[in-house]
């Protein structure tokens, strides 16, 4: 069943205005492979940037809490691949491959609470975000014209992608609780070709690939 967005449940919330004494530049919050997370909306906030040339800059914040985190990794020609999920695999042996046996497979990409917060989070940033900042949560910075036609709301499982090591949204993705299948997304590439949408489904649909290519089964991370 469709369903229909609109943009009212975030504009209502408050306006801070924040008065810079240097020029805006986000980019520089932006350097690194950044990560991808799944977690879920602890609350929102709207942030008005003004800098140094009264430009005026419109961001909402998600204040999310993290339930897992992976680093985005990329090929030798800038291409998105798959992070490396686990550090074993399973490996399918005996008749029918009837059992298996677990094998290293590398070092994981899966990133602790620690290593998340230290790749996204900036000094500057969040002290802009401090009067609204939520224990255990962390802040994640999205242009409001982005948003448009998506609803966002507290308690919301979400899965995004930052732009670089920093806290800056490249994509953000509403996921189905039941399911964590996703049923609304904004940004550059969530769905349809891009490889989120074949690494983040569901368990079994991996494993029946991998089962045809007698290529065995992967303890995915993403999955419980």
């Amino acid at each position: 069943m469709s369903r229909l967005y609109n943009n009212q449940p975030l504009l209502s919330i408050p306006v801070q205005t924040h008065q810079l004494t240097t020029a805006w530049q986000p980019e520089k919050h932006q350097k690194g492979s950044g990560v991808i997370l799944e977690g879920v909306i602890e609350s929102r906030s709207r942030h008005v940037i003004v800098d140094t040339s009264q430009a005026k800059f419109r961001y909402i914040v998600l204040h999310v809490r993290p339930s897992r985190a992976h680093r985005r990794k990329f090929d030798s020609e800038g291409r998105e691949v798959e992070p490396n999920f686990s550090d074993t695999w399973k490996v399918n042996t005996g008749y029918l491959h009837s059992s298996y046996k677990v094998e290293a497979r590398g070092q994981t990409d899966r990133l602790s609470a620690a290593e998340l917060e230290a790749a996204v989070t900036s000094a500057e940033l969040s002290g802009l975000t401090q009067q609204v900042h939520r224990d255990g949560c962390l802040p994640f910075w999205v242009g409001e014209e982005e948003l448009v036609g998506m609803e966002l709301n507290s308690g919301d499982n979400i899965r995004l992608k930052t732009r670089g090591d920093g806290p800056f949204i490249y994509n953000v993705a509403q996921l189905d609780g039941a399911t964590s299948q996703v049923s609304n997304f904004a940004g550059g590439n969530m769905v349809g070709s891009s490889w989120t949408e074949k690494v983040m489904a569901v368990k079994r649909d991996q494993e029946e690939r991998r089962e045809e290519e007698n290529q065995g089964v992967e303890e995915d991370e993403w999955d419980d």
